[in-house]
Parts: C-alpha cells; sequence; structure tokens
C-alpha cells in the first residue's frame, strides 16, 4: 500500500469517527432536550410516575401546567362538553407508562 493510499485509509477512518462522535453529542443533545421538556411539563426526577398512567395524563399535566383546563377550554370554546376526559383515557390506554396485568 502506497503512503497515498494510506493517508487516504486514515483520512476516511477519522471521517467516519468524527460523524460518529457528532451523531452521538446529537443523539445526547436530543435526549436533553427531552428531559427539559418533561421539567417544563412538571415531570421531575422527584415526580411520582405511578401517578401518571400513560400520554393521557402527562398531557393533561403539561396542560394544567401552562393554566388550560378543562373548564377553562369549555369556556374559551363555548362548549358544554369538551370529552377531554374521554380522550385523556384513550391516550393512557394507547399509550400506558405502566405495564397493565394483560401486558405482562
Amino acid at each position: 500500500m502506497s503512503d497515498e493510499q494510506r493517508k487516504k485509509e486514515l483520512q476516511e477512518q477519522y471521517d467516519a469517527y468524527r460523524k460518529l462522535v457528532s451523531k452521538q453529542r446529537g443523539i445526547k443533545q436530543d435526549g436533553q432536550r427531552l428531559v427539559n421538556e418533561l421539567e417544563v411539563m412538571g415531570i421531575t426526577n422527584d415526580t411520582d410516575l405511578e401517578k401518571v398512567e400513560g400520554l393521557g395524563d402527562l398531557v393533561h399535566q403539561a396542560l394544567q401546567s401552562i393554566g388550560i383546563t378543562e373548564e377553562r377550554f369549555k369556556q374559551v370554546l363555548g362548549l358544554k362538553e369538551c370529552n377531554c376526559s374521554a380522550r385523556r383515557k384513550l391516550l393512557n390506554k394507547l399509550w400506558p407508562f405502566t405495564q397493565t396485568d394483560s401486558a405482562r
């Protein structure tokens, strides 16, 4: 193998390594953004996740943390019923955070 070929091979290996490191850094940053967003929604290390059955509960908590309650939603849209509880239960069922007996 000539020196030029060896240099080219080493450069390719170095470029591949830099690309991998960059990708891993991006994944870490995405993970931190997720943690930050969850904290904004009120979910922290101290949160009792036993009370959060699934996505519906998480969305409910997030909306409440910024002042959007079922009552306010109905008032703003002039609704008698918003079916928020039904949607919350459906989301919990579709994306549960805890295992149910049937999922085990």
